[in-house]
C-alpha cells in the first residue's frame, strides 16, 4: 500500500504503467457531483492489487474518502444493495463508512477507464495499523460480533453477489477461473503433492475432498445465509482508543454467505506454525482442532444453529483446513522445508481420514 500527501499524486507499485491517475483538479471536480465545494487536505492511498483491480483511495479533510476503481461489479444496484447491508452494521453500533450518492441520487461516476464513488471517512484506527497488545482478544471480539450479526439477520435482504468464502455459487472474483477459491487453492496443493510425488496421499485427499463437497452440494441451498462485510481482517477492522473492535471497512468483498461456512472461516484452523521445528502431526492437528472447537463454541453460543447446520457444519470445517489459503501456503511451503516435510505429509494423511465427529464436538 503507497500512501501520498501532496497536490502531485504519485501511485504506487501495483497501480498499471502508463495509467492516468486523477489529480487535484479531478478531485475538486469529482467532489462537486456529491455537493462537495471546499476542499483541504487530500490524502492519496493506492491500495491497488494489479492491473485489473485499481483501487485509489482519495482521503478529503478526513471527513470523505473519494475512490477510484475499475471493479466491473461495482454498480448503482450493487452500491444500493450495499448501503442497505451497511445500515443493518450501524444499527448494532458497528461502526462503518456508508457510500454517499450525489443530488440525482447516483453513486458512480465515470472518469477515464475508471468510475468514481463517495464513501463518509471514520477516524479510527485499523487494527493493522497499531501493535495490539491484545490480538487473541481483538479477534474474539470480531468473531463475536460477526456471529451477533448472523443470529440478527439471518436470511434478511440477501445480495445476489456472493462471498468470497461461497463454496459451488462463485464470487465475483471466483468467476474469471469458474471455480470457487477453495477449489482452486485444494488443486494446488494437490499439484504441489503431486509434483513431490505424493501420488498416493494426493489420491486419498482427493477422494475425501470430493466425499465432503458432494454432502455439502446435497444440502447447502437449504442452510441459512447473511450478507457479510466478508473480508474481516486486520487491514479492514476499526479499533478504538482502548484497541478493542469498533467496526469494518472495505465492502468490496461483501456479499451472501452461508452462515456456517462464514463462522467456520473466521473460526480457522492454525496448526501450531508459530513452531517452526518439528513437534509431531498428531500435536499440530490436535492443536489446530482445538482452537477451531473454541472459536466455534463461542460464536455458536451467539449464533444458535439448526440441526442441519450443525450436520453441515464439520463438512465446512474440513474444506477450510485443507483448503484455506494462508493454511494451504504454510503446507506447500512446508513440503519444500525439508526438516517439515514430513511431518506436514503425515498430518495430511491424517486429515484425509479425520472423523467428522473429531472436528467438531
Amino acid at each position: 500500500m503507497m500512501v501520498k500527501s501532496s497536490d502531485i499524486f504519485q501511485p504506487g507499485e501495483h497501480f498499471p504503467a502508463g495509467t492516468e491517475i486523477p489529480q487535484r483538479p479531478d478531485i475538486v471536480a469529482a467532489l462537486a457531483e456529491y455537493g462537495i465545494k471546499t476542499v483541504g487536505n487530500v490524502t492519496l492511498i493506492d491500495s491497488t492489487r494489479d492491473k485489473a483491480d485499481v483501487r485509489l483511495n482519495y482521503i478529503v479533510d478526513k471527513k470523505w474518502v473519494l475512490r477510484y476503481c475499475n471493479a466491473p461489479d461495482m454498480t448503482e444496484k450493487r452500491m444500493s444493495d450495499l448501503c442497505r447491508l451497511i445500515d443493518r452494521y450501524r444499527a448494532l453500533d458497528i461502526q462503518c463508512p456508508q457510500f454517499l450518492s450525489d443530488g440525482e441520487g447516483r453513486f458512480l461516476h465515470p472518469w477515464r477507464q475508471f468510475q468514481y464513488y463517495l464513501s463518509e471517512y471514520i477516524d479510527l484506527p485499523l487494527a493493522s495499523e497499531r501493535s495490539i497488545r491484545d490480538e487473541d482478544g481483538l479477534i474474539r471480539e470480531v468473531q463475536a460480533s460477526v456471529a451477533r450479526f448472523a443470529e440478527t439477520y439471518r436470511n434478511v435482504d440477501l445480495s445476489e453477489t456472493m462471498g468470497m468464502y461461497s463454496l459451488f455459487d462463485l464470487s465475483p472474483f471466483d468467476i474469471p477461473n469458474g471455480i470457487d477459491e477453495k477449489e482452486e487453492n485444494f488443486n494446488q496443493l494437490i499439484d504441489c503433492l503431486r509434483k513431490e510425488q505424493e501420488t498416493e496421499l494426493a489420491g486419498r485427499l482427493t477422494a475425501r475432498h470430493t466425499e465432503i463437497r458432494g454432502k455439502l452440494k446435497a444440502v447447502y441451498r437449504d442452510l441459512p445465509r447473511c450478507v457479510f462485510q466478508g473480508d474481516e481482517n486486520f487491514t479492514n477492522i476499526l479499533i478504538d482508543e482502548n484497541e478493542h473492535f469498533a467496526g469494518f471497512i472495505d465492502f468490496n468483498l461483501a456479499g451472501t454467505e452461508v452462515i456456517v461456512n462464514q463462522l467456520a472461516n473466521l473460526a480457522g484452523f492454525d496448526y501450531d506454525e508459530k513452531q517452526t521445528g518439528p513437534e509431531g502431526a498428531d500435536k499440530r492437528l490436535a492443536y489446530a482442532l482445538q482452537s477451531f472447537q473454541r472459536s466455534m463454541k463461542r460464536m455458536l453460543q451467539i449464533y444458535l444453529p439448526t440441526e442441519l447446520e450443525l450436520k453441515a457444519l464439520p463438512w465446512y470445517a474440513w474444506i477450510v483446513m485443507i483448503a484455506q489459503w494462508p493454511t494451504v501456503c504454510y503446507f506447500m511451503d512446508a513440503l519444500e522445508k525439508s526438516k517439515l516435510r514430513g511431518e506436514i505429509l503425515e498430518l495430511l494423511s491424517l486429515i484425509a481420514s479425520l472423523p467428522e465427529d473429531r472436528i467438531f464436538i
